[in-house]
């Protein structure tokens, strides 16, 4: 998991630490004294006239300030402006229910989120991130749920409800709770816990209303139009719930977001299947189910068997360090490691902001147990002392994050940990699909540095928190729904899902692959189900530093641009009256020639773009400088593409002089 707090601090220290300009009405009043005895009347005047417009700039830039420090507007503080948009949510016919995947499919660790709606309530469901991808979100820090049509209707969202304390389940909070009006959330105790961290740091917690609820409670609860009842599933973080949500037109949707069915889970409890089965008795119009690992027959392993073979390493290391490599939030693994570390008499290091913080408020939410001075923080002082044999570091980085623990200890940057001959690094996680390649790179700078790695296709010391397709089965099974709607991942993985399920007995026609932004409304009583032909138009929504921008902006484009096709800068200086060339031209490549090719690059560069720029003058003399670094660029474009077969990114620049 992607270690992004040190990004967050950034952007917070900006925003609090920005000085506003208040120091011209100081600086006047200093030297009043001194205008005053020294100017004419005239001049008076015009100081005068200043100190009024320096007066009323102070006046905005504590507005301004005003306006950070004010809570009740926190949407401008957190930059959580989304772009505008005219589209609005087709009628929902009386007595229908509808549903829609604002965000969740097509994507590696997906941005979570969902909307249930029934008359003019809606209810809204996660609200996570997306990792930033180099082919759509050229340095960009995140993606978010894109909920621009929602900004119209956030007096009609009555509720946010979270299943589990995942960062592409939760992260986004900060942005979109303050676009859409900062609605009451209901959350377990541990992602209640998990989200108060982001919150505060974001600085609208004290706005937020959240609700704490017990899994195992019967009881459900009633959000405005709805009843929604939260129940026990297991996951790779513990305290994780499915939703039972029923509207009054009858139509009830069971929600499984992640999932797995572990009956010796670690330190949480197993699955509770039979309230599924008593919600499958009670009738389920739709099942929405999990189908990241739909490639994977049979069942997923255990925690208890993890254990066993983590606690047997752990055992029989008995030279230089053992470091563990693992998701932060996968707490239960942490738990195993702790036991075991306690049992050989060896001391746990924990590397890594975000898994610092999620062992503190489940320790002290009391989801770990440990002994006094089990547990310390990775600092050369703490290790100074403890041989290295005797010392376990568990980091973040298991899927080679850019910023995680792990990859910093693989180029040396990190600040308490070295890499040296003979450590052995475990790969407690299986590689995300499409993340083999990133994976395998970390592991070779491993091996060059001296590690020994190994990863969990030499032990059996890691299992997944997603279903497999025994498990898929038996949640179909329990619920016996009408309708099925694979959810997460690419189409492909869906439509295998969509086969397991067929392999029983569901029909085809009732399985919905839909895509995010869809409708989709149920009727009453019937369950008959109407797609609409209306799609919502969703964008890639980026956090670029601190603004949040669409991915396929011209910026974005540019950015591609660059990094695919080269850039080529020249620049002009001419006279400001006659427009004549007044020097060399001078001429910057990037990737665009061999060593061996720039002097005759350049050559052909220079001497059309000179052709070029006078040949317009002397035609359009008065020409704007808009269109004529527009003629320049296309002829550039056309001669390089023929002479090299290359298309650079030109930026012709005018200067005068």
């Amino acid at each position: 998991m992607k270690d992004f707090l040190n990004e967050l601090d950034n952007e917070l220290n900006w925003v609090e630490n920005k000085t506003w300009d208040t120091n011209w009405n100081n600086s006047w009043e200093v030297k009043k004294e001194d205008i005053n005895n020294s100017i004419k009347k005239e001049e008076k005047q015009q100081v005068e006239t200043k100190k009024k417009q320096v007066s009323k700039k102070t006046n905005r830039n504590n507005q301004n300030k005003k306006r950070y420090d004010d809570s009740n507007n926190v949407m401008w503080k957190f930059v959580s402006r989304f772009p505008e948009t005219k589209f609005y949510l087709p009628n929902l016919r009386e007595g229908y229910t509808r549903y829609v995947p604002i965000w969740w499919n097509d994507e590696t660790w997906a941005k979570n989120m969902g909307m249930v709606q029934y008359w003019d309530d809606i209810v809204l469901i996660d609200c996570g991130l997306q990792f930033a991808s180099w082919n759509d979100m050229l340095w960009a820090n995140y993606s978010i749920p894109d909920v621009s049509f929602l900004w119209k209707y956030k007096n009609n969202i009555k509720g946010f409800v979270v299943t589990h304390a995942h960062l592409d389940h939760i992260w986004a909070l900060k942005h979109i709770l303050p676009a859409i009006g900062m609605p009451t959330l209901y959350a377990t105790k541990l992602t209640i816990g998990i989200i108060k961290k982001w919150l505060e740091e974001a600085g609208i917690l004290s706005k937020m209303t959240l609700i704490e609820i017990d899994a195992d409670d019967t009881t459900p609860i009633k959000i405005w139009a709805f009843d929604i009842e939260f129940f026990r599933v297991n996951h790779s973080v513990p305290d994780s719930a499915w939703l039972y949500i029923k509207s009054p037109g009858w139509v009830t949707f069971m929600h499984t977001w992640d999932f797995k069915i572990d009956l010796t889970p670690r330190i949480d409890k197993p699955a509770d299947l039979a309230r599924i089965w008593a919600f499958g008795e009670k009738g389920v119009t739709m099942l929405l189910s999990d189908s990241t690992w739909s490639i994977r027959k049979g069942h997923s392993k255990s925690e208890e068997e993890v254990w066993n073979a983590l606690d047997e390493i752990v055992q029989k290391h008995t030279r230089w360090r053992l470091i563990v490599a693992t998701f932060s939030s996968w707490i239960s693994r942490v738990q195993q490691l702790i036991d075991s570390a306690e049992r050989y008499d060896k001391t746990i290091f924990l590397s890594g902001r975000s898994m610092l913080e999620n062992i503190a408020i489940a320790k002290e939410l009391g989801y770990i147990k440990m002994k006094p001075g089990v547990v310390k923080k990775m600092t050369p002082k703490n290790t100074e002392w403890i041989p290295p044999h005797k010392q376990i570091i568990i980091t973040t980085g298991s899927q080679w994050e850019e910023f995680s623990a792990l990859s910093r200890m693989a180029e040396w940057r990190h600040n308490a940990v070295e890499i040296l001959k003979g450590d052995t690094i475990i790969f407690s996680s299986s590689v995300v699909p499409w993340n083999e390649k990133s994976v395998v790179t970390i592991i070779n700078k491993l091996i060059k540095l001296g590690a020994t790695v190994i990863t969990k296709d030499d032990w059996e010391f890691h299992t997944w928190g997603h279903a497999f397709q025994d498990e898929q089965k038996m949640m179909i099974k329990l619920a016996k729904p009408k309708y099925l709607m694979p959810i997460y991942w690419d189409l492909y993985f869906r439509h295998i899902h969509k086969q397991t399920a067929m392999s029983i007995w569901i029909k085809q026609e009732n399985i919905l692959l839909i895509d995010n932004g869809n409708i989709v409304d149920f009727a009453p009583k019937t369950w008959n189900v109407f797609k609409s032909r209306i799609k919502i138009p969703l964008k890639q929504i980026i956090i670029d530093w601190y603004g949040i921008w669409i991915a396929d902006s011209h910026v974005i484009k540019a950015r591609e641009k660059m990094m695919n096709a080269w850039v080529l800068v020249i620049n002009y200086k001419v006279d400001k009256k006659t427009k004549a060339i007044l020097w060399h031209l001078k001429v910057e490549t990037r990737w665009l020639a061999h060593l061996e090719e720039v002097r005759y690059i350049h050559r052909m560069i220079i001497k059309k773009a000179k052709e070029s720029y006078e040949n317009t003058i002397k035609d359009v003399p008065d020409i704007e400088e808009k269109d004529l670094l527009k003629i320049i660029r296309t002829d550039l474009e056309q001669l390089i593409l023929k002479r090299t077969d290359r298309e650079p990114m030109i930026i012709p620049m005018i200067t005068e002089v």
